[in-house]
Parts: structure tokens; C-alpha cells; sequence
């Protein structure tokens, strides 16, 4: 699960370092600051969206941000890819398949047939869940990283 007070904590740092405050930042990801502002605040979770646009904007890894790792990596980054080729290598480079993720995250068919092929990303929070099952960071899922 998201750690708010971490990911609220380090994108302040963030903020602080760019010299933004919540209107520009919402300015600079092109999301209303009543969002920003709630997702600061912890009063819900930030959207995937979001977590792209803010590791983006600050050329951090998401999985910094979300608190999964204490290092920054602020370096190059690949750019977002449709999450469905994400998926469907990260299918391949595991050796899973779709049942097995249905039975061991206990997800729905139809969600794994989302993510596949409707142009769907998952919650940060399932993102988050993903990557501590399979070892690997939410940048190699949102095709961040190879």
C-alpha cells in the first residue's frame, strides 16, 4: 500500500528543490491544485496519471517517489509506454500468465483483460502490489525502465 506521509514528504522535497508550489506544480502536470492539494494532504491516493506526470516533471523514479527505494535515481528515463505492451512483456519476462496473477492477487479476469488490451493502467496502489510480488520496480512496469 502507498505510504502517503513518504510520498507526500518527497514530492515537497521535490517542489522545494524545482521552487514550485502546489498552483504551479498543478500548472506544470496540467491537474487542478484542489487534486494536488488532496494528494499533498493525503486525502486520496494519487492517480497513476499523477505518478507519471511528477516522477516526469522531476526526473526521479516513481518507485522514489511511492517510497519503495531511498534512492532518487534521477537519471534518463525511458518515456511511458501503453501499459498493455508493459504488460504483456512483463507476462513474458516472468513467466506468468494471466490466470496466475487472477489467483495469486486475487484480480479479476476482466482487469488483467483491461490492462492487456483497453488501454487501462492499474491503481498505484496494484502497481505498488505488482512489483513487491514480482520483484521488480514500478518504472519496469509503467515501461520506464528495461
Amino acid at each position: 500500500m502507498l505510504n502517503h506521509r513518504l510520498f507526500s514528504e518527497r514530492l515537497k522535497e521535490f517542489m522545494d528543490e524545482y521552487e514550485l508550489n502546489e498552483t504551479a506544480l498543478s500548472e506544470k502536470i496540467k491537474m487542478s491544485r484542489v487534486s494536488v492539494s488532496g494528494i499533498l494532504n493525503g486525502a486520496h491516493d494519487p492517480s497513476t496519471k499523477f505518478l507519471i506526470n511528477v516522477a516526469e516533471l522531476f526526473h526521479c523514479s516513481a518507485d522514489y517517489l511511492l517510497g519503495l527505494t531511498d534512492y532518487p535515481k534521477q537519471t534518463e528515463f525511458e518515456s511511458v509506454k501503453d501499459f498493455g505492451i508493459c504488460f504483456r512483456k512483463f507476462l513474458k519476462d516472468y513467466k506468468t500468465s494471466q490466470y496466475y496473477l487472477k489467483k495469486e492477487l486475487h484480480i479479476s479476469s476482466s482487469l488483467t483483460y483491461k490492462w492487456l488490451y483497453k488501454n487501462t493502467t492499474p491503481s498505484v496502489n496494484m502497481l505498488i502490489k505488482l512489483a513487491k510480488r514480482f520483484g521488480c520496480s514500478v518504472d519496469y512496469l509503467l515501461g520506464r525502465e528495461k
